[in-house]
């Protein structure tokens, strides 16, 4: 290659170079005139976003009041008739717990009636062992009250 040619082909790369620096400064200063554009309408998006949210709030308040409202009602109603249900409930607890007692102190009774008809055979066809068991209780319990 001779130098004409060389010179020549720098000459148009020197030229292309010098247009394509022109274009990137052109998109750089269209990039920034968007930007400036996205952040104004960003700006006017966040203030309507904020009065978008109070009045969103106002609105939840009273909605939030009323529903409140209602549902304490409903509420103390449903209470009402839960502890009614509960007092029921109760008494027939108490009742289903007096009849058992009563089965109770019946079998207790005559339970007991049966172990003292034991105890009588036993005293009366053994009375010598009965009379050491009985002594021995005695002792047993004497000692365990006078226990320091």
């Amino acid at each position: 290659m001779d130098r004409q040619g060389v010179e020549g082909r720098v000459s148009d790369m020197s030229d292309t170079a010098a247009k394509i620096g022109n274009t990137v400064s052109d998109l750089a200063a269209q990039t920034a005139q968007t930007e400036t554009g996205v952040q104004d309408k960003l700006d006017q998006g966040k203030g309507l976003l904020h009065d978008l949210r109070a009045s969103g709030g106002e609105a939840m308040d009273k909605a939030t009041a009323r529903k409140a409202s209602t549902v304490g009602g409903q509420a103390v109603a449903r209470a009402g008739d839960v502890i009614e249900q509960a007092g029921d409930a109760i008494q027939g607890a108490v009742r289903e717990a007096g009849n058992e007692a009563g089965q109770a102190a019946t079998t207790l009774c005559q339970q007991g009636g049966r172990a003292g008809g034991y105890v009588s055979r036993y005293t009366a066809d053994q009375p010598l062992t009965a009379l050491l068991i009985a002594g021995a209780l005695g002792y047993g319990l004497a000692y365990l009250i006078h226990r320091p």
